[in-house]
């Protein structure tokens, strides 16, 4: 018989039931910003499948940094769009 291989999703949750503790020492709002980031790490888990890395956390730590990346691009395309919707309009009929 074969050896049958941990998922990447369940060596995602071995390593949230890891900071258990951490977790439950945090305020509220903290533990819900890291679940939001173990959350990332599992958005990403058919990607991490493909890379078998010795320590999977590491692939964990970089699908958590993507979603935050994501998330900057997004603000900072909110923040150009409200910068263009402030601008000053000339007056109808005249040229800028």
């Amino acid at each position: 018989m074969g050896r049958t291989l941990t998922t990447f999703t369940q060596l995602v949750w071995r390593e949230m039931e890891s900071w258990r503790r951490y977790r439950r020492a945090l305020r509220a709002e903290d533990q819900q910003a890291l679940d939001l980031l173990f959350a990332a790490a599992r958005k990403h888990s058919a990607a991490g499948a493909y890379l078998a890395r010795e320590t999977p956390f590491e692939v964990m730590l970089v699908s958590m940094l993507l979603e935050q990346q994501q998330q900057l691009i997004r603000l900072q395309q909110k923040v150009r769009d409200l910068e263009t919707l402030a601008l000053p309009q000339p007056p109808h009929g005249v040229a800028p």
